[in-house]
């Protein structure tokens, strides 16, 4: 049964459509989902794609009294803020990150958020040095197209 819900909340997490994935988002929150359960629907969305990392972040910011007063000395506003946070890779996004945190303390989770901007920081200098690298590496091992058969 468990196994079961993990995948389900794996799913709702891969929807690209915008207007579903603030549905599933929202969902998250009501009182269909178990409080424990809301931060794996959250982090699905968040590690599903860039669009759904941006539309997680902004959700969480945007209820972040009602998550925090649901998390706030547990290990779950950790895991929630890390599986909100944790693949975007752009310099800003580490300085809105800290900023947010700076006038929403999270005390039980000050060493998750310092983590997280690190994290950011780093990949993004990873990015920024290597995406060139990557780029290439990828179109010389790309597959030839393929030609319809008769």
């Amino acid at each position: 049964m468990q196994e079961e819900k993990n995948r389900i909340e794996r799913v709702l997490g891969a929807i690209s459509a915008p207007d579903l994935i603030q549905k599933v988002l929202t969902f998250a929150l009501s009182e269909e989902v178990r409080p424990q359960d809301t931060v794996s629907v959250i982090g699905g969305v968040a590690g599903s794609s860039k669009q759904g990392r941006k539309a997680a972040w902004k959700f969480v910011k945007d209820n972040w009294e009602e998550l925090h007063n649901r998390y706030q000395g547990g290990f779950l506003i950790s895991r929630l803020i890390k599986l909100s946070v944790d693949g975007f890779a752009v310099d800003k996004m580490a300085a809105e990150v800290k900023s947010f945190f700076e006038s929403h303390h999270a005390p039980a989770a000050e060493r998750t958020v310092q983590q997280c901007c690190e994290n950011i920081l780093l990949n993004a200098a990873w990015l920024k040095r290597d995406a060139d690298d990557i780029h290439q590496y990828l179109l010389q091992r790309k597959a030839p197209p393929s030609t319809p058969s008769v």
